[in-house]
């Protein structure tokens, strides 16, 4: 049984959904401009730490010099030097000052933010004196008088210490000023930065939103005409294409506008190229129906006078045989001729003149009389018990079971199994008032256990005059308009047809509305 489809267009599905143009370009906005706010936050954040930082180490060297200045100038020795040091004016909060002798530090303290002198613990003090020492080894090349300033932390909090020789040799000076203001700068900084730039990607974002979505407008108009022109039937028929719709993306002076107006130039030349096509058919389709229609009244004489001559003459047996040649060819020809002025008809889009069809009893009818026709095949039935309804032409839905039962009987070898099947889809809907519709489809089924089709035929299975190069069982003198007919009469009744076949099973399958009742 020959094959082939005008079943639902293949889909084209991806392996997952991809990111919209628009959303491209508004993603690598953002992430330039995340980017951009990050490098200009770091580049902030480091030039205030340094500009801090050399703030901070001057303030620190003031402090050291006006602690050594004061102890120097109020003390008249060591000790009362110390006691003096430690009792520095105009010193802010926070001052840490401490004398480190042979690498001990035998006095230190802090003024607290209420002006007091706060003691350092005993580890702060081991700790001043471990810097101490590092870093009189570490300048002992160039024998400084003066080491850092540098960072270190102590039980209340990190500190910028400076170490100066004593000019009265009594010692060194120690000298600090707490990080917390610096740090706390800094991270104000930081948060504010982080808040304004994520405010302004923020408001970047929905700016550049609104714009990019104005500025791909014409290309989505674009892909709206694109997808219409795609669910057109370009194969058959007369079509207008939307090209006006593509006018208003056309500027050629845009990148945009360039691609709209390449489209509709596009647009243009399909159409007329589709004109060109539909008039060629049309010719085609009048030449064929007229050629038919006159063809039909020489043939009937044909049939006629071979009648004739075989009721009035006298003639040898390979006379009569020849005779016979003639009246079946002359048959033969009729079929053809009646089948292209059908498929005339149809192209022409005539409406069907419908009435209640009952598939049930079709069907029931059909396969009885190729029950008698054709006694070498196995004939069965799938029937529901119900009445089944369409609204067709009843002639025309006989052919069409007709043509799939005589196709299968044709290519199949003896003995194999046709079945005619009919079944009921419901769509699931209801009426207003609550009622299930009884409206679906209708779908009759005609599937055989033969050799099967051939994948590359059954692309083009209902084409008119296609026929298999090795027939499935190869005795078949068909003209290849069965199922072009077929495929035309289900179309013209608002149905569809699909086949499917492996070695083993051929199905054709129709659907047809089924009458509202």
């Amino acid at each position: 049984m020959s094959t082939g489809g005008a079943g639902a267009r293949p889909r084209l599905r991806g392996p997952g959904r991809a990111l919209q143009l628009r959303t491209k370009l508004l993603l690598t906005v953002l992430a330039l401009l995340t980017v951009a706010c990050a490098a200009v936050g770091a580049l902030g954040l480091a030039a205030l730490n340094v500009s801090l930082g050399e703030q901070l180490d001057r303030q620190v060297r003031d402090a050291s010099f006006r602690a050594i200045e004061y102890g120097v100038r109020a003390a008249a020795g060591p000790s009362e030097e110390l006691e003096a040091m430690m009792d520095v004016p105009a010193q802010g909060a926070g001052t840490l000052n401490a004398r480190v002798v042979d690498g001990e530090v035998v006095r230190a303290g802090l003024f607290a933010a209420d002006g007091t002198r706060q003691e350092l613990t005993d580890s702060d003090r081991r700790r001043l004196g471990e810097l101490v020492t590092a870093l009189g080894a570490e300048s002992d090349e160039d024998g400084g008088e003066q080491w850092g300033p540098v960072d270190v932390q102590l039980a209340v909090g990190g500190y910028r210490v400076l170490v100066v020789d004593d000019p009265w040799d009594w010692g060194l000076v120690l000298t600090g000023l707490p990080l917390a203001d610096k740090e706390h700068t800094l991270r104000s900084f930081g948060v504010s930065t982080a808040a304004i730039s994520t405010g302004a990607i923020a408001a970047t974002g929905l700016l550049g939103l609104v714009v990019v979505r104005r500025t791909l407008r014409p290309v989505e108009r674009l892909s709206d005409v694109a997808t219409r022109v795609s669910e057109l039937d370009l194969d058959h028929g007369e079509v207008v294409l939307p090209v006006g719709a593509v006018a208003p993306a056309a500027h050629p002076d845009t990148e945009v506008g360039r691609l709209g107006h390449a489209f509709g130039r596009m647009l243009d030349n399909v159409g007329h190229a589709l004109v060109a096509r539909q008039r060629s058919e049309t010719r085609v389709r009048r030449f064929v129906a007229d050629a038919s229609h006159e063809l039909r009244t020489p043939l009937a004489s044909i049939r006629g006078y071979a009648e004739l001559i075989r009721l009035t003459e006298p003639m040898s047996p390979q006379g009569r045989g020849s005779l016979s040649r003639v009246e079946s060819e002359a048959a033969r020809m009729t079929a053809l001729v009646e089948d292209l002025l059908l498929l005339a008809r149809l192209d022409e889009g005539r409406a069907v003149v419908t009435e209640d069809v009952d598939l049930l009893e079709l069907v029931i009818e059909t396969v009885s009389d190729l029950r008698v026709a054709a006694p070498g095949h196995v004939w069965r039935l799938e029937l529901p018990d119900e009445p089944v309804l369409v609204r067709g032409d009843p002639a025309q839905l006989r052919q069409v079971l007709i043509n799939l039962l005589a196709n299968a009987h044709q290519h199949t070898p003896a003995g194999t199994t046709v079945t005619a099947s009919l079944t009921v889809e419901t769509d699931g809907t209801v009426e207003p008032g609550g009622g299930p519709r009884t409206r679906g489809e209708a779908v009759l089924a005609v599937a055989d256990d033969g050799p099967g089709v051939g994948a590359d035929f059954l692309e083009h299975i209902f084409a008119r005059f296609a026929r298999e190069d090795h027939a499935r069982a190869g005795t078949s003198r068909g003209t290849g308009l069965g199922l072009s007919i077929v495929e035309a009469i289900v179309h013209a009744h608002h149905g569809r047809i699909d086949v499917s076949s492996v070695p083993g099973s051929t199905r054709f399958t129709v659907r047809l509305p089924r009458a509202d009742h």
